[in-house]
């Protein structure tokens, strides 16, 4: 593409997690081989040096915005959105999120009343769309600004939910400058009813393209799926040590089997106890075979979390290749060699434990024994309420396949502990369901697919 017709498209990065699911997993280089200009504005305080470095082409400009601010009333008005879908997760959000896990039964019951008959007045989506669009316009100087500046081709959000996406997107239709937007995740389609629509989505998986023509009043044309892009590491195997190099870096035997612990941080405040568990039997030596574990903290309480205390234990190591960047929001970035390192990880596991996490969908990726943990690990009044979280939309699309272990107690976890240590191809069938259901294509080209889709949507052949 030469300079006189060049195309310049803008991307949104509103957290640092897309930084490598969008960008570092094979997004940006493909944008640039296509010959386009990128403008990346970076929810950050300022862009560090070493962010310049990573992405210092010629015709790549980084831009940092911070906390663009959405009025009271507009806040208010986004809280009704998540009333407008009558989903099981919305229920377990209303019941069971950190946001409303603490109030009075009586008051969950309040909120789940009101979403249920608001949910069934069915001219409320439309009618929230057009108060979105005539009253809460989103007009930033600063955005503005830019637009008039770079006149960009195509502006994609990579957070359809984001304040910030919605901002660009907002003034990208305005412009009549053509609008694409992913879910930044894969369980914000049946948690809140979106009030912005762009002229083109980008998804996932097939699960997510269905919740968006059924719950979110999107045409089918106007979807294109695509994979994980993050998932496209796994097919990245030159980046895959030796066992004996990768568990060299945490002082592990690499004779020995590995367990995996992928901690939910502050989602899950009690799930130490269930890797301490874990530890004792590793420790006593009381599981079918002498084996190991590696502990991964969440990057929600990464600088001051419980699992520190790991460091130099007998058979057990702690993960600490988290990157951390004070110029972002949530302090972490996870880096190349970060992501390489738990690429690394997953690869090697024995078996993966997790609670309720997008994890499940890692260990399928390298075909690895999984166990879901439902119980001990989130507690309210004293109650706990583990159980109660896996009735949301997106993780039943997990359990249906049943493609992890769920492990319901102390005995149940050992068990299906021994079970993957002795028999890990028992749930193979399960994992390759749950990889063509969920991960869509685990072939390494997913990154591929969403820039050849942005290409199409900028020439119009789409």
């Amino acid at each position: 593409m030469d300079k006189k017709n060049q195309k310049t498209i803008f991307i949104v990065i509103s957290q640092t997690i897309l930084i490598r699911n969008i960008l570092r997993s094979g997004g940006y280089n493909l944008l640039k081989q296509k010959g386009y200009k990128l403008v990346i504005f970076i929810n950050s305080k300022k862009i560090p040096n070493y962010i310049k470095e990573e992405f210092n082409g010629s015709d790549t400009t980084l831009v940092s915005l911070y906390d663009l601010r959405v009025s009271r009333p507009h806040r208010v008005f986004i809280k009704f959105t998540h009333f407008l879908l009558w989903t099981k997760t919305t229920k377990r959000y209303f019941r069971y999120s950190k946001h409303f896990v603490d109030r009075s039964r009586f008051i969950a019951y309040l909120y789940l009343s009101f979403m249920r008959v608001v949910s069934l007045l069915g001219f409320l989506k439309p009618l929230s769309r057009w108060v979105e669009k005539t009253f809460f316009k989103e007009v930033n100087k600063e955005v503005e600004r830019y637009f008039d500046e770079y006149n960009p081709d195509l502006v994609f959000g990579t957070s359809i939910t984001s304040k910030m996406d919605n901002v660009f997107l907002k003034a990208g239709k305005r412009r009549e400058i053509k609008t694409v937007a992913m879910p930044k995740s894969w369980d914000t389609v049946t948690k809140m009813y979106y009030r912005f629509i762009p002229d083109h989505f980008i998804v996932q998986n097939e699960e997510l393209k269905k919740r968006l023509i059924t719950l979110q009043d999107v045409k089918e044309k106007q979807i294109t799926v695509v994979g994980f892009p993050q998932f496209d590491w796994y097919k990245k195997e030159d980046i895959i040590r030796t066992r004996e190099e990768h568990f060299k870096k945490f002082g592990l035997d690499p004779q020995k089997p590995l367990i995996f612990f992928g901690s939910q941080g502050s989602w899950y405040d009690k799930d130490y106890k269930i890797a301490d568990i874990i530890y004792d039997w590793v420790k006593n030596d009381e599981l079918v075979k002498p084996t190991q574990i590696l502990f991964r903290p969440h990057f929600s309480n990464v600088k001051n979390n419980p699992y520190m205390k790991y460091k130099g234990m007998k058979n057990a190591a702690y993960d600490d290749s988290y990157h951390i960047s004070e110029e972002f929001r949530d302090n972490w970035d996870p880096s190349v060699e970060e992501t390489i390192d738990f690429a690394n990880t997953v690869a090697h596991a024995n078996v993966v434990v997790i609670i309720l996490s997008t994890l499940a969908l890692d260990a399928a990726c390298r075909d690895k024994p999984a166990i879901n943990i439902v119980f001990g690990s989130k507690y309210r009044k004293g109650k706990d309420i583990t159980p109660y979280m896996k009735y949301s939309n997106h993780y039943e699309w997990v359990l249906d396949t049943k493609a992890t272990y769920v492990a319901h107690n102390k005995e149940e976890l050992k068990k299906y502990l021994n079970n993957a240590l002795t028999s890990p191809q028992e749930k193979a069938k399960e994992r390759e369901m749950l990889r063509n259901k969920l991960c869509y294509k685990v072939d390494g080209k997913s990154s591929e697919r969403m820039v050849e889709t942005i290409d199409a949507i900028v020439r119009g052949t789409t």
